[in-house]
C-alpha cells in the first residue's frame, strides 16, 4: 500500500467519524438523548415567539374520557397542589407549579399529554374555572437544543396546542386561549445532560389577569 492509498483510507475514516459525530451528537438523529454537545443555554435568545390563535388537528392526543366538571371549584387560583418533577421519571409527562404558572415536562420527541392523574385534574379544573370566569389563558411551548432552532420553534408551538386542544375538547371557547412558542431560546437548564434537556421541553400555562 502506497502513502497516497494510506492518506485517503486515513481520511475516509475521519469523514465518517466526524459525519457520525454531527448526525448523533449534534442532531440527535441517532437516539433519543445522544445530544450530549456543549452550547449556550439560551442560544437564539431574543429570537420572535411563533403565536397561533387556531386550533391545530390531529396532534396525536389521545380522546379525553367525557367527565363532567360540574363538581371543580371554579374559583380556585392553585386549582391543584404538586411535587417537584422527578429525574426518575423522564420518560413520563411531569408538572409542576412555578410561582404564577403551570409546567408540563415532555419526554423527548413528545406532544402528548399522556395519561396522568394529576395533570388531568388541573386541566379540568383550569376549564372550569375559565368558562366560569370568561378569563384567558396563554401557554407557552419550549424543546431543548436538539434539532434546527426553526423547527424547535415548530415543535414548541405544537406542545402548547396539544393542551388547548384538550381545553378546547373541555368545553373553554378557543379565543380564551393563546398560544405561542419560543423553541428552544428560553432554557431553564442545562442542554449538556438529558435531565436537563428533559426540564427544558415544557409547556407552559399561565392565567392571564
Amino acid at each position: 500500500m502506497n502513502s497516497k492509498s494510506l492518506v485517503f483510507i486515513l481520511f475516509a475514516v475521519w469523514s465518517a467519524i466526524c459525519w457520525r459525530w454531527y448526525t448523533c451528537s449534534i442532531k440527535g438523529y441517532c437516539s433519543s438523548e445522544t445530544a450530549a454537545a456543549s452550547v449556550a443555554n439560551n442560544r437564539g435568545d431574543g429570537i420572535e415567539p411563533m403565536e397561533s390563535d387556531t386550533i391545530v388537528a390531529d396532534l396525536t392526543v389521545p380522546e379525553e374520557k367525557t367527565e363532567s366538571n360540574t363538581g371543580a371549584k371554579a374559583g380556585s387560583k392553585k386549582p391543584v397542589s404538586t411535587q417537584p418533577v422527578s429525574e426518575s421519571r423522564m420518560n413520563e409527562v411531569q408538572m409542576e407549579e412555578v410561582e404564577d404558572r403551570m409546567v408540563i415536562h415532555f419526554p423527548y420527541n413528545s406532544i402528548r399529554k399522556e395519561d396522568d392523574a394529576a395533570i388531568d385534574d388541573y386541566l379540568n379544573r383550569l376549564a372550569a374555572e375559565l368558562n366560569s370566569s370568561g378569563q384567558t389563558v396563554t401557554i407557552t411551548g419550549h424543546t431543548d437544543f436538539v434539532g434546527e432552532a426553526k423547527e424547535n420553534v415548530r415543535f414548541g408551538l405544537l406542545r402548547a396546542n396539544s393542551i388547548k386542544n384538550i381545553l378546547v375538547k373541555k368545553g373553554v371557547n378557543g379565543k380564551q386561549v393563546k398560544t405561542r412558542s419560543y423553541g428552544e431560546s428560553k432554557a431553564i437548564a442545562t442542554n449538556d445532560t438529558p435531565w436537563g434537556r428533559y426540564r427544558n421541553r415544557r409547556v407552559e400555562i399561565r392565567i392571564n389577569k
